[in-house]
């Protein structure tokens, strides 16, 4: 029997995970979202013999839509995502456009899955609150909109 069916097999732990833009890697990254993919559902009322009415669902015009991909990080000197956003508000949407990837690795350093993202810009970029009280870090939260995600291994 293949390990994994029907017996313990090792999970894919969410905490191993870096972000790539388009050859520049962005590591301690918090906490991403945003990774969901979803069908619009059209419903059809249909009248049926002996005076029934039966809904009918079936996919609507979007087959997959996807979310808005949110990072969070721990803001550093010279971060790439800052410059990739400034290309942005100046209006440089050829330079900002980037295929990005989301790559997770298992507890030995190995790749086990890969979001790719195609033409991925950051639409937001926020800083945490600032207080008197912290010791946290400033942390950094970038949404990336994109035009359509390809999923590579694990289960897939």
């Amino acid at each position: 029997m293949p390990k994994g069916a029907g017996s313990a097999a090792d999970p894919l732990i969410a905490n191993r995970f870096y972000l790539d833009i388009s050859g520049v890697v962005i590591e301690g990254i918090q906490e991403v979202s945003g990774l969901d993919f979803e069908t619009d559902v059209s419903e059809t009322l249909q009248s049926m013999a002996k005076n029934k009415l039966d809904v009918v669902k079936v996919p609507g015009a979007n087959r997959v839509k996807t979310g808005k991909l949110t990072l969070k990080y721990i803001t550093f000197k010279d971060d790439p995502a800052a410059k990739w956003r400034a290309d942005v508000i100046a209006g440089k949407m050829t330079d900002a456009r980037k295929n990005i990837s989301l790559i997770a690795f298992d507890l030995e350093g190995k790749e086990v899955l890969r979001f790719n993202f195609t033409d991925a810009w950051p639409s937001k970029r926020a800083y945490s609150n600032f207080s008197s009280k912290s010791n946290e870090p400033v942390t950094v939260t970038l949404t990336i909109e994109h035009e359509g995600v390809k999923v590579k291994g694990y289960n897939e």
